[in-house]
């Protein structure tokens, strides 16, 4: 598991956009492992990490993100279950959609100059 004091820190160090951009691409990465099969204990400790990147996100929470962090937590607790690979994998990738379209950066003015 990796440092999570060093991770806070350079979360924190983001804007709050870049941050939700980081916390959506980590949520896209539990759903590619998932699909992968990655081994369950870095599957986990994914699962912890995102489950982190939500409680730090602080006054830029929302309902919808403490709600999405409930579901992530939920999921670790329960991790591995082999039925439900599909169903995570998806869950975890339409997270990270609704990550990202709270987080501004699609509408960004450096995102619509590369159209």
């Amino acid at each position: 598991m990796r440092d999570m004091v060093r991770l806070r820190d350079r979360y924190l160090r983001d804007m709050p956009a870049v941050r939700m951009g980081n916390l959506a691409s980590n949520l896209l990465r539990l759903g590619q492992w998932v699909g992968m099969r990655r081994s369950d204990e870095a599957v986990v400790d994914l699962m912890r990490e995102i489950a982190w990147m939500m409680e730090w996100s602080g006054e830029g929470a929302t309902v919808e993100l403490a709600e999405m962090q409930r579901e992530i937590c939920r999921w670790r607790r329960a991790w591995p279950v082999e039925s439900a690979r599909s169903i995570l994998a998806l869950r975890a990738q339409q997270m990270s959609s609704r990550v990202l379209e709270f987080s501004g950066l699609l509408g960004s003015p450096a995102t619509r100059e590369h159209d």
